[in-house]
């Protein structure tokens, strides 16, 4: 224990709640915190010296076990049960090893990391934890993406992998992601046993002792290419759908990894498939982990894309494309018909996608082919699949892992294309998770053939929505951070589930579905719970789906519109149809919000 830990806990009245003050005592006492100890010690000081931030902080670093969430364990990282440091890593590795070996897992773990700011320290703690169980451990020592993990557990026949990463989150937050023997993100029972298994770790007592440094196998950055790039590579080349080589189409693009590993995947497939691509060199250096030229990391924002449509600009490219830190996410700028570039949704960067494998494999799709989505994805990809006879699941639970889930359910089938809105794509069966690379490859070779033929992107776009109906999504973020925020969020769940709305923006609420509560489509996956709301609304012959369900990753509330059109459009008729569904979806999502945020508000105060 330090003498000023106990300064400020004993000689001061600091106003924690009971069960916070015996948890901070906890991490100063046990030697089991010992590495923590200095953040927590500087932490306590601000609180001691009046800092009404740093008490905040405090509480909420203590107030719960950081959870296994949509895309695993992520947040800021610091000291505290709730916070990302070499404790709450070295028990979620600890946690990995005993719940591989209750399911008789093959005894071998991969591990990847990412460029952020402790990623390569909190990979090596996971290797020397997992091999101090006994498991054997392939690391690779170099920044890598999530995706090619999910290959690599697959390939090497690993019973588990590790993917060190908080994806498009801040800069000061970091994750970890853990993967089971199928490549896919653990769900369902073995998500349970796997939180069950890094609690127990957590309760002090377990720590190994000594590092059976002989199973940890490192792949060294100059044997990476050879060892674990070049089958991911070939594997998402085999992913396109249009025959011979793009070069002559007098087609360009920028890339740009907004200082992740991108390039190492979908700038290397890019140029392999005979592009010319023009990278932003200077968001090809990992910066440290700082995202300093950057106002966000996150693909799905269009600011992020801001050099990247400057060099477009000056090079005279027709598509900017970026990942984001761990390379499983895709975002876009396109050319328009004026000659400027704007950004493209992921919804309708998805549409865009699978209307080009239908088109390039019409007449060979294959008969026992299926897409997969969420129910906060675009309903125009199943209506599109529906069309050309391929089966759809389109009501999945938000997490690329409820589609491995579908694709371990039912092996006999091949994955035409699945998506998540959230700017998440695959394609093929071997990589049970989101691909930046994958989706890259399709959505340039969409742009080149359309560029060679005379059109853009956009007048794709227009020819789907005469044919299917317009479609239009948006989402709304409600931020509240901290213990009073994840209370105020539960607030609005536990309200309209007891008392659901009667509509918005003029339409009514015709189907209220409640996804905590019990299903029986035949399916484990699509019947597993989740704390999601939607409402289907109806009138005058349009359609608008409201869901609403708090981030698995960030501390928010979603507030999902999905609007729709009639199908069969004139083109003569379509500009008129965009600007009334525009205009629906706005007044939804703003009476939407504005009743979640009245709820909140009490709570939040």
């Amino acid at each position: 224990m330090t003498d000023a830990s106990h300064s400020h806990l004993d000689s001061l009245n600091l106003g924690l709640p009971a069960d916070t003050e015996r948890a901070v005592r906890r991490w100063i006492d046990d030697p089991h915190y010992a590495s923590e100890r200095p953040a927590l010690d500087a932490l306590l000081a601000e609180v001691a010296g009046g800092s009404d931030a740093a008490r905040a902080e405090l509480l909420d670093a203590f107030s719960q076990v950081l959870p296994i969430g949509t895309g695993g364990r992520r947040g800021r990282v610091g000291p505290g049960p709730n916070r990302m440091n070499s404790v709450v890593v070295r028990e979620t590795a600890q946690g990995v090893v005993d719940a591989l070996r209750a399911a008789g897992d093959t005894p071998q773990v991969a591990i990847v990391y990412d460029t952020r700011m402790h990623s390569r320290q909190f990979a090596y703690a996971v290797a020397e934890e997992c091999a101090a169980g006994g498991l054997t451990v392939i690391l690779l020592d170099a920044p890598r993406p999530t995706p090619e993990l999910s290959f690599l557990v697959r390939r090497m026949g690993c019973g588990a992998g590790v993917v060190v990463s908080a994806s498009h989150n801040p800069p000061e937050d970091n994750g970890i992601k853990i993967y089971g023997p199928d490549g896919a993100q653990v769900l369902g029972a073995r998500d349970t046993a796997l939180m069950r298994a890094i609690l127990a770790a957590g309760d002090g007592t377990s720590g190994r002792v000594g590092v059976a440094r002989g199973l940890i196998h490192v792949i060294a950055p100059e044997q990476v290419l050879s060892e674990a790039d070049r089958p991911y590579h070939d594997y998402v080349l085999a992913q396109g759908v249009v025959p011979g080589s793009l070069e002559a189409r007098g087609f360009s693009l920028v890339f740009t990894p907004l200082h992740g590993v991108g390039h190492t995947s979908a700038g290397e497939v890019l140029k392999a498939r005979g592009l010319t691509v023009h990278l932003v060199a200077v968001q090809c250096d990992p910066d440290g982990g700082r995202f300093s030229t950057v106002a966000s990391a996150n693909p799905e924002l269009p600011v992020s894309m801001a050099m990247g449509v400057a060099l477009a600009e000056s090079v005279g490219a027709q598509l900017v494309l970026a990942t984001d830190p761990d390379a499983d996410r895709l975002g876009a700028t396109v050319r328009g018909r004026d000659g400027g570039m704007v950004a493209i949704d992921g919804n309708r960067l998805g549409v865009l996608m699978l209307d080009h494998v239908l088109d390039n494999m019409a007449g060979r799709l294959p008969p026992n082919g299926w897409v997969l989505t969420t129910l906060v994805t675009t309903p125009l990809l199943a209506a599109m699949a529906r069309a050309h006879g391929v089966e759809v699941v389109d009501d999945l639970l938000v997490g690329f892992k409820h589609h491995a889930g579908m694709m371990a359910e039912r092996p006999e089938k091949t994955l035409i294309f699945g998506c998540e809105e959230s700017h998440g794509y695959v394609r093929g069966d071997d990589i049970r998770d989101k691909d930046g690379a994958i989706a890259a490859l399709l959505l340039a070779e969409c742009a080149a053939v359309a560029h060679a033929e005379g059109r853009t992107l956009f007048d794709n776009l227009e020819r789907i929505w005469c044919r299917y109906g317009y479609h239009l999504e948006k989402t709304a973020n409600l931020v509240a951070p901290g213990l009073a925020g994840r209370r105020a969020i539960s607030h609005v769940m536990e309200t309209w589930r007891a008392a659901p709305p009667a509509g918005f923006a003029g339409l009514a609420v015709v189907r209220v579905d409640d996804r905590s509560q019990p299903r029986s489509t035949g399916s484990v996956t699509r019947d597993l719970p989740g704390d999601v709301l939607s409402f289907e609304l109806e009138g005058d012959g349009r359609g608008c789906r409201v869901v609403l369900r708090p981030s698995g990753t960030e501390p928010k509330l979603k507030v999902y519109a999905l609007a729709r059109s009639a199908a069969n459009l004139p083109l003569d008729q379509l500009a008129a149809v965009r600007l009334d569904i525009d205009g629906l979806i706005e007044r939804v999502l703003r009476e939407a919000e504005a009743a979640a945020r009245a709820i909140m508000q009490p709570l939040l105060a």
